[in-house]
């Protein structure tokens, strides 16, 4: 009896550790940087670059027109142009 108990405590053990493993390649698919995981975040990066450069680029231009706001209103443009004209 106690020889029957022991192959079935065996062959339970045998169950959870095949279960594990399963769950562990699961694991493996998903979060590996080739699986969808990782192309999800492979696109929201691509995504990101994008929006930040279109943001960089505004901030330039933006930058600029202040600069050319503050010339006109301290008179900084007047100056330059009289100094550099003899």
């Amino acid at each position: 009896m106690e020889e029957m108990e022991l192959y079935r405590r065996l062959a339970a053990l045998e169950r959870r550790v095949n279960k594990l493993e399963a769950g562990m390649q699961e694991l493996d698919h998903v979060v590996d940087p080739q699986g969808w995981i990782g192309e999800a975040f492979h696109v929201m990066e691509t995504h990101m670059d994008t929006k930040f450069q279109a943001m960089d680029a505004k901030f330039k231009e933006m930058d600029a027109k202040l600069d050319v706001i503050l010339r006109h209103i301290t008179g900084m443009d007047s100056q330059d142009s009289d100094t550099s004209a003899p």
